[in-house]
């Protein structure tokens, strides 16, 4: 898998867009944002973003460590649409060995209202499907959100919440919980083609975190970006995560 998705990078990057290059990253879900902020700047009509990156998680409690490959891919499908899909795969870790897919994960955004002065608000949701390891992965969520962001000055603000539905490994025959999460923060760039970011994100499980990135621009159609993540309750102790994001026009 991570053959062909290296494969399906290097071509596509053949391909060039049109349009302005289009900033930010890909969330977690896949869905466009910034690494634990979901944005509210989704992908232009016809244009495609592929990303992955490296990324390595500490567990607190003895949970062991893991190393991830999780591949994104996110397309403006129609007008103020995007839809996105997400595929972890476990190069190293407790179980990996065996079990390298995780949770793939399907987003679906929707810009529904732009104001004066790029305040936006936008409408998301994700389905994670189980077909990761039982005991390692979450298992089946369903998730609906919304985001919003202005921007003050040279900073953009932005502010994500959704309620999430957890069925775990079989959500037709176990018991269902739910629960709430949270992300807030902001991007500003301190250079004219560098970015930084950083976002305080939780749930009402008990987790809660802080994180900071940099994204370089590398050209209108690259961009370069790393993350660190600091645990501050809950299951993670710190993440660590370097990756590619390519953007182009045409699809």
């Amino acid at each position: 898998m991570f053959r062909v998705a290296s494969c399906a990078l290097v071509l596509m990057m053949a391909f060039t867009g049109d349009a302005d290059p289009v900033q930010g990253i890909s969330a977690r879900g896949g869905l466009s944002g910034y690494s634990r902020l979901q944005g509210t700047e989704l992908m232009p009509t016809g244009f495609l973003r592929l990303q992955g990156r490296l990324l390595h998680i500490s567990m607190d409690n003895s949970g062991g460590s893991y190393l991830l490959l999780p591949v994104t891919a996110a397309w403006g499908f129609y007008p103020d649409m995007e839809a996105a899909l997400e595929v972890p795969v476990y190069l190293d870790g407790p179980g990996s060995e065996e079990d390298l897919l995780g949770d793939i994960t399907a987003g679906f955004a929707w810009l529904y209202e732009t104001a004066r002065g790029g305040s936006s608000l936008v409408l998301s949701s994700h389905l994670r499907l189980p077909t990761g390891m039982e005991g390692r992965d979450r298992g089946t969520e369903l998730d609906v959100g919304i985001a919003t962001g202005t921007t003050f000055r040279l900073l953009r603000l932005q502010a994500y919440a959704a309620y999430v539905i957890s069925g775990g490994r079989d959500p037709f025959e176990g018991s269902l919980t739910d629960y709430m999460s949270f992300s807030l923060g902001g991007a500003s760039y301190v250079g004219e083609d560098i970015q930084v970011t950083w976002a305080m994100d939780g749930t009402t499980l008990g987790d809660l975190g802080l994180g900071c990135s940099c994204l370089y621009y590398l050209m209108d159609d690259m961009t370069l970006f790393g993350d660190v993540h600091a645990g501050m309750s809950g299951g993670e102790s710190y993440s660590l995560s370097a990756g590619v994001a390519w953007n182009g026009g045409g699809f």
